[in-house]
């Protein structure tokens, strides 16, 4: 036995096609076939193969599969993947986790008919806890460990101020709902890569409830609201200016500010109430907006409260008491059949019916565009800056230089007693 000989059986038993055609047409019926396949095995035995056969056989057992695919790479092909980024525990656990519902209930919508073009979207939930170190380390984890190709962002300022330096070293879409454009556009005047925002911003939000408070007959004006926290100060300047363009003036000293260490609302609020304002605005978070209403109230307070988002439900069953005095803002129309069934329907399970149907709207919009153009990052990204949706809380077109929506409308609310009454609707 040479190299010439081994040479030679190689060239002859990969010739074999293993038809078996010729043990047909043998005269003597004898199987070419079982004889290379008897001498593929010898020269196994020395070592010798075709790539096209030890190949295969080698990503078996290296990977799992014959073509050699990656985990990930098998998984991004039947299933697409996202995280949710949410404080589902801490002070804003209750806006958190009606994001997350209402994205998980998009998710399981989409699912149920067949996926994004036959893929199943799997979406894993990450607690921030409310805490800006916890909110880096997560969305880290998800990026490079978990390898998603989207991530549904927080409601909260704070945390999506943490996040955008980081996301901007990484090819993955933010698609949230921070309200203070410094999230999404940094002080040069030009948008992070990665951070998108499926609501008004705090610039629209403010004018709005300066408008709707000055069209109502209000006059005269207090403002209590946390300088240490991104949402409260992000609507405090476009309110400010709206009423400065309607010729009303608010003086510095009806301009209160507090931190986190400052619970004495009583204290605080006391020059305000004492200077007997129409209306004090107050752009605070549930919490501590149902700490100022009793404190208010306590006091003597006659007037009308302007709240933000947090105004809206959960607030009135949080605080419990009366809330006729309570203006605020708000994304959906409850006056509306579809979503008012869809609100009695989780309405024991989800504290924010609002922030609810804006997580269900970033899943379903972030799925249409992944439906059109894939999970290539460059095309997502331009889908998103392109985004034209329309959501259940409202037409939602993205301002590619600002990554926020423009346009979009948003309600005037208050409560009778602790029933909802939606007052107007306001263009963006």
């Amino acid at each position: 036995l040479t190299e010439d000989v081994i040479k030679e059986w190689h060239y002859y038993f990969y010739q074999c096609t293993e038809c078996r055609r010729c043990s047909v047409f043998c005269p003597y019926g004898i199987d070419q076939a079982e004889i290379t396949l008897m001498g593929r095995e010898l020269l196994n035995l020395l070592g010798l193969n075709t790539e096209w056969i030890a190949g295969p056989v080698a990503n078996c057992y290296m990977k799992g599969n014959h073509v050699g695919l990656e985990p990930q790479t098998i998984m991004s092909n039947i299933e697409f993947l996202m995280e949710d980024l949410q404080d589902i525990t801490g002070n804003t656990s209750g806006l958190g986790l009606s994001v997350q519902k209402g994205a998980q209930a998009a998710v399981d919508e989409i699912n149920a008919n067949g996926g994004i073009n036959g893929k199943k979207i799997v979406m894993n939930t990450y607690d921030t806890k409310g805490d800006v170190t916890e909110a880096v380390n997560s969305y880290i984890t998800a990026v490079t460990v978990d390898q998603v190709s989207l991530i549904v962002g927080p409601p909260v300022a704070n945390i999506a101020n943490a996040i955008k330096e980081t996301s901007e070293g990484y090819d993955v879409p933010v698609v949230g709902l921070a309200m203070d454009p410094a999230c999404q556009t940094k002080s040069e005047g030009v948008p992070y890569k990665n951070m998108f925002a499926l609501q008004p911003s705090a610039t629209t939000q403010g004018d709005i409830m300066a408008a709707f408070a000055v069209k109502n007959g209000y006059k005269t004006f207090g403002i209590l609201y946390n300088q240490e926290n991104a949402y409260s100060v992000s609507l405090l300047a476009p309110f400010v200016d709206r009423l400065a363009e309607e010729n009303i003036t608010v003086d510095n000293s009806m301009i209160v500010a507090y931190g986190a260490a400052d619970t004495d609302y009583k204290t605080l609020l006391l020059p305000l109430v004492n200077a007997n304002v129409d209306a004090i605005y107050c752009p605070n978070y549930t919490q501590q907006l149902v700490a100022i209403e009793t404190a208010a109230t306590e006091l003597g307070y006659k007037g009308k409260i302007i709240t933000g988002l947090d105004g809206a439900p959960g607030f009135n069953t949080t605080y419990g008491g009366d809330c006729s005095n309570i203006y605020y803002i708000n994304n959906i129309n409850t006056e509306d059949e579809t979503i008012a069934a869809k609100i009695a329907e989780i309405q024991n399970d989800v504290s924010a019916p609002n922030k609810y149907f804006l997580g269900y709207d970033i899943v379903m919009a972030a799925a249409d565009c992944v439906a059109k153009v894939g999970t290539d990052y460059t095309a997502l990204h331009d889908a998103l800056e392109n985004l034209s949706y329309e959501g259940v809380t409202g037409k939602i077109t993205i301002d590619p230089t600002t990554h926020m929506p423009t346009g979009m409308s948003m309600y005037m609310y208050t409560y009778d007693n602790q029933t909802p009454v939606m007052l107007e609707q306001f263009a963006g």
